[in-house]
């Protein structure tokens, strides 16, 4: 079969940095912090060979568009195992952004999808969305059934956009996630006319009806006076705020994740929530909503919110953990291979001690429950709102807890001492921890700094310091015997005097924002 990869062929120049040093597919913890990256490509994880990571995908694709390879089944099964979770592109160093390879990826499908070359199961699916207005071949006139007698007001300030697979699979997500909003008082609505999002179309290479479904969603929206739409699934909201403004398809209304909302009613003071008793929990991120998106806090900041529950985080987390296995297609074209995936997730959320499993998307909650079956995990596994409802208060604003003062003596120093910042580029943040409380800095100008008593939401670094370590290094009038006793901790901690740090961005983006002089100062590098 013959292919034009006119949409492939635009990706040439980038598709020739690749060093072939295979980060995106071996990359473990680095010596110099923890980063939380640990064998990155969670399909070649499961299927071991290289050509399902980046470097290989890469070297297959330049040899697709010089012509050394034909097009057959075996190249088309292939382009669909790929999930399109980016965790290559976050590992990647070959320029500050990595490789984009998901876009890549869905560049090939829609060569393979115009030349005629599909898989079958694609097709159904575009037909089902045109016909019903949803991939799952389900009557258009039952998506809201599941919602009973509820009335949904004609105008409303908020609506939540509930998505396919909540409508037609994940329902009580769906259902959760009403009555939270009810719980919580917000005056919404939920348009009955509602089409598919598109993602999966677009995630497949199939574009044709994109648009149009788009326009009427937009359109519905827009009559029904909408100024924030809500969304529970990680797919549509990655679609709604990446590829819908991307195709030029215009909106006036704000775009927020569920876990984005809830964060928001939670400051407000609108929402609380406490659990009856103790509970661990850990949290996947789905890749839509971290990587593509770039929510991690959010939804971290809600589970803190909850009176006697406590997180704990996987040993890949936020910005490089694991692919549950859902994405791009994957789960409904190679349902074992993603259930393998998705058990390697389950084994590491156990490997925490966690009593529960929470997530932020459908796709990813229906993945991690049928990884956990697969391995035969009792690990229970929730969606946000269904782990909430439960816990779910109205009128009782949560206690915040005292800042410590050690917190606010570091907070102090460093505003005091911003030439410990010096050489950091504008806009650089650093998030710091010490007796489990939070601030951080943010680089405003050429040594001016803002030092905030609250988390970052997507910090470059983030620093965790003992007790110990705070007390010695604020006792320092000057800014380089801080670098230097900053590195000394580090390299040669002690039970009670050290410094931990993870990465939260690739290194040459680090360099690009200037990290490089107070590394050198502190012998870091």
């Amino acid at each position: 079969m013959v292919a034009e990869f006119k949409h492939l062929s635009k990706y040439l120049e980038d598709l020739w940095l690749c060093a072939r040093c295979g980060d995106c597919s071996l990359a473990d913890k680095t010596v110099a912090s923890d980063r939380d990256v640990f064998l990155p490509c969670a399909i070649k994880n499961v299927l071991g060979f290289e050509a399902y990571a980046s470097r290989g995908r890469v070297m297959i694709m330049n040899d697709l568009l010089e012509g050394k390879l034909p097009i057959d089944k075996a190249i088309a099964d292939w382009a669909f195992t790929c999930t399109t979770c980016k965790n290559c592109q976050e590992t990647c160093t070959a320029t500050a952004e990595g490789i984009r390879l998901p876009e890549m990826m869905e560049a090939l499908r829609r060569d393979l999808v115009e030349a005629g070359y599909d898989l079958e199961k694609h097709s159904v699916i575009e037909d089902s969305i045109k016909a019903d207005g949803n991939p799952y071949k389900e009557p258009r006139d039952k998506r809201l059934a599941l919602f009973g007698e509820h009335e949904w007001p004609e105008q409303a300030p908020v609506a939540y956009f509930v998505g396919c697979t909540s409508s037609y699979r994940e329902k009580e997500i769906a259902r959760t996630t009403v009555e939270l909003l009810d719980k919580m008082g917000v005056d919404f609505t939920i348009i009955p006319d509602e089409e598919c999002c598109g993602s999966v179309l677009l995630r497949l290479g199939r574009e044709k009806i994109f648009d149009e479904i788009t326009t009427k969603n937009i359109d519905a929206l827009n009559k029904a006076g909408v100024r924030t739409l809500v969304t529970a699934c990680a797919g549509c909201f990655r679609t709604w705020k990446i590829d819908v403004p991307q195709r030029n398809l215009k909106y006036d209304f704000e775009v927020l994740h569920i876990t984005e909302y809830l964060d928001r009613l939670v400051q407000d003071g609108k929402a609380t929530f406490a659990a009856p008793k103790k509970l661990t929990v850990t949290y996947h991120d789905p890749c839509h909503l971290g990587r593509h998106a770039e929510v991690y806090e959010a939804p971290r900041r809600v589970i803190e919110a909850v009176d006697n529950v406590t997180l704990v985080e996987m040993e890949t987390n936020k910005r490089y953990a694991h692919c549950c296995g859902s994405g791009g297609g994957v789960k409904g074209s190679f349902g074992d291979l993603a259930n393998e995936v998705a058990g390697n997730r389950i084994v590491e959320a156990e490997e925490t001690g966690a009593e529960i499993l929470v997530t932020a998307c459908p796709f990813c909650h229906r993945g991690l429950e049928d990884g956990a079956k697969h391995i035969g995990s009792k690990l229970p596994v929730l969606d946000l709102p269904t782990f909430l409802l439960p816990y779910a208060q109205k009128g009782k604003k949560k206690r915040e807890a005292a800042e410590s003062e050690l917190k606010k003596q570091f907070m102090q120093y460093l505003s005091a001492h911003p030439l410990i910042f010096e050489g950091l580029k504008k806009e650089a943040v650093i998030d710091y921890e010490v007796e489990g409380q939070r601030f951080h800095v943010e680089v405003v100008g050429k040594d001016e700094i803002e030092v905030r008593p609250v988390r970052a939401e997507n910090p470059d670094v983030e620093l965790i310091f003992s007790p110990g370590a705070v007390q010695k290094l604020t006792t320092f009038d000057s800014e380089d015997d801080y670098a230097a006793q900053f590195g000394l901790f580090f390299k040669e901690p002690t039970e009670e005097q050290w410094i931990k740090f993870v990465l939260r961005r690739n290194i040459v983006k680090l360099l690009m924002k200037g990290y490089r002089k107070f590394a050198q100062k502190a012998g870091l590098i």
